[in-house]
């Protein structure tokens, strides 16, 4: 059964939140030592060879460090940010406030002066963004994991008009991903990876406020 396709709105939200994810990955794989926060399958490949050479004492240059704080940090963020919405501990608001925290959390990342701390924190707010897109509707896309992502995007090519659609999307997350990371590098180098974790802070707000406004509006 395929996902039903996504309303304008939330088309470009999933871009948007796209593009903040693929900003941070690209300066962080950049500027932290080659880590990934978003993209958890890619730092769980990092993770394996860093354990596998450290058990073997080859010598990569990798270490297990990074990549484990990257998944402690993605793993804590999504399990709190499940659990906060889907038991109703937050108010109606409950889901825009999740862009609040990735704000407030890619801030502090920002200003972090540990590594370990930086990467944490920026991992953190990815996997409360991945909540906030599961909880807006985005079935059949992902804001962070891009495999599951490419992997609807061929099965709905094959379909009808709603399934194109989707398809449609799907191929732009992954475009806009592509693009947001060459661009997270590109500022990291120029400036520094806090500027792309507050540069991202700042969508994040922006989209914060207009997610407040439509919670406040409530149903046409």
């Amino acid at each position: 059964m395929r996902a039903a396709a996504p309303t304008d709105a939330h088309a470009w939200t999933a871009l948007v939140l796209t593009a903040i994810a693929g900003a941070v990955d690209g300066a962080g794989f950049l500027s932290l030592s080659q880590q990934f926060v978003a993209n958890q399958t890619g730092n769980a490949v990092l993770l394996a060879v860093a354990v596998s050479g450290e058990l073997t004492g080859r010598s990569d240059g990798l270490s297990p460090v990074g990549p484990l704080w990257s998944l402690l940090g993605f793993s804590l963020g999504a399990v709190l940010a499940s659990f906060a919405t889907r038991r109703h501990i937050l108010t109606s608001f409950g889901v825009p406030l999740l862009l609040v925290v990735e704000v407030v959390m890619l801030a502090l990342a920002g200003l972090s002066q540990g590594f370990e701390l930086a990467i944490a924190l920026a991992a953190f707010a990815m996997g409360v963004q991945s909540i906030h897109a599961a909880r807006i509707g985005l079935s059949g896309v992902s804001t962070t994991v891009l495999t599951g992502t490419l992997i609807a995007l061929f099965v709905n090519l094959s379909g009808g008009r709603r399934a194109l659609r989707s398809a449609r999307l799907q191929a732009g997350v992954w475009a806009v991903y592509l693009v947001a990371a060459g661009l997270g590098s590109v500022l990291a180098h120029a400036v520094s990876f806090s500027a792309v974790c507050w540069t991202a802070a700042a969508v994040a707000a922006a989209m914060a406020v207009a997610a407040f406004a439509e919670a406040h509006r409530g149903p046409a």
